[in-house]
């Protein structure tokens, strides 16, 4: 019997240079599901690649984590191999791999507990292979329960509430000053492309701004994030020229003050709002006295996503309830697999048996004209009860039940 099977690497198992070394672009990931349905290895998968994992989630027969491991490896061309073979986990039974599904998409698991990007992700990895044909019945029925799991924990428990990301509490900070629906016409301008101006660039987008401008001192790093996100990229040392254009401002540079007080009070007045997410300070602390400006520091952002923290870790019981009950469910749903091909099989047994006897009927009778119903009424009334049966027991009476029946009528 086939079952549902994972293989992971991830930010809890491997640095990041080895995880860099396992990312896999659309066409490679395409190339990658294909490769794997060529050579039979599974039924179905569906690969997960982020900046923090690189997940293969498939259905095959028997434990075949090692096979899908050695396909990955020499798809990316790893010559090390025995380097990264201790740094993936597997999974290979159903429960297991579903649990360890929903703690991923839900963000047990994440770097930032109850990360909002991971379900997002995930639904993207499972929409391409879906696209790609490279799904199966019993990935499909996995992941449609960890979107309904999701959904649940977002409506019934605290753990969505709130950002527990600075640069996703940055972005949420911005819309106490502006309207959310009125981003799309602010200009953002982002000072710093290390990885807190990486974290508020890839959230900019989902809060509607559409005018996204990047700057920092090396700026090939800002060119390459800006590609990311659809954005212009500012010469550093054009900044503080440039300033004037923009309606808000979120430094997250090192290396001290990149913007005078001067050049603020020299501003055209008009409604701006600077968040100075950099330590120490990148923008005088004078700017929230400049008319027009108001200033956001690193304090008041830290205050918020600590808050939400404690609010996110006070919740995990609730959810850890949730994937319990969810779990439950996927395993009645397995354990019904069995029930419902042994009853398939023997629909079309005696589906031909019903059709035989109805053909021997008309040619002995002369009517050639019978009830289209009649072959498939038959054939209802004879299963209903033993399907009734079959899906009222439980454990090793519905397996004895299903050996027999499988064995009495020959069934595959």
């Amino acid at each position: 019997m086939n079952t549902l099977q994972a293989l992971s690497l991830s930010h809890q198992t491997a640095a990041v240079q080895y995880r860099e070394a396992l990312q896999f672009t659309d066409a490679e990931a395409a190339a990658f599901l294909q490769s794997l349905q060529e050579k039979a290895l599974v039924a179905g998968a569906v690969l997960v690649t982020t900046c923090n994992r690189t997940e293969v989630y498939f259905e095959a027969e028997g434990p075949s984590t090692a096979q899908v491991l050695e396909e990955l490896l020499a798809f990316k061309k790893i010559g090390n191999s025995e380097v990264y073979l201790p740094l993936f986990q597997h999974f290979t039974q159903s429960q297991e791999t579903f649990r360890y599904l929903l703690e991923v998409g839900i963000g047990l698991r994440s770097q930032v507990l109850g990360d909002r990007q991971i379900i997002g992700q995930l639904k993207e990895s499972y929409g391409r292979a879906n696209e790609l044909k490279a799904t199966s019945p019993l990935l499909h029925h996995a992941f449609q329960s960890l979107f309904k799991t999701h959904k649940r924990v977002h409506n019934e428990t605290s753990f969505r509430a709130g950002a527990s990301s600075v640069g996703y509490a940055a972005l949420e900070r911005v819309t106490d000053f502006f309207p959310r629906q009125s981003l799309a016409q602010k200009n953002l301008l982002i000072i710093g492309s290390g990885q807190l101006g990486t974290d508020v660039a890839k959230y900019a987008a989902s809060f509607g701004f559409t005018h996204i401008t990047l700057t920092n001192r090396s700026q090939e790093k800002a060119e390459a994030l800006a590609a990311t996100v659809n954005g212009q990229v500012l010469p550093f040392e054009s900044l503080e020229t440039e300033l004037a254009r923009f309606e808000v401002m979120i430094s997250c540079v090192s290396g001290g003050q990149v913007i005078s007080l001067p050049t603020l009070q020299n501003l055209p007045q008009k409604k701006r709002v600077l968040l100075d997410l950099a330590v120490p300070l990148s923008i005088p602390a004078e700017a929230e006295l400049v008319p027009g400006i108001s200033l956001v520091n690193m304090d008041d952002i830290t205050r918020r996503t600590q808050a939400v923290q404690k609010l996110r870790e006070i919740s995990i019981a609730d959810v850890q309830r949730i994937i319990e009950e969810e779990a439950q469910e996927f395993e009645a749903w397995l354990q019904d697999i069995p029930v419902a091909h042994t009853l398939q099989e023997l629909k079309r047994l005696l589906a031909h048996v019903v059709e035989t006897e109805v053909q021997h009927r008309i040619n002995s009778s002369g009517d050639k004209t019978p009830s289209p119903a009649l072959a498939s009424t038959t054939l209802n009334q004879l299963l209903r009860r033993p399907a009734g049966i079959l899906k009222s027991t439980q454990g090793s009476d519905r397996k004895l039940l299903l050996e027999s029946l499988q064995t009495l009528f020959q069934l595959a």
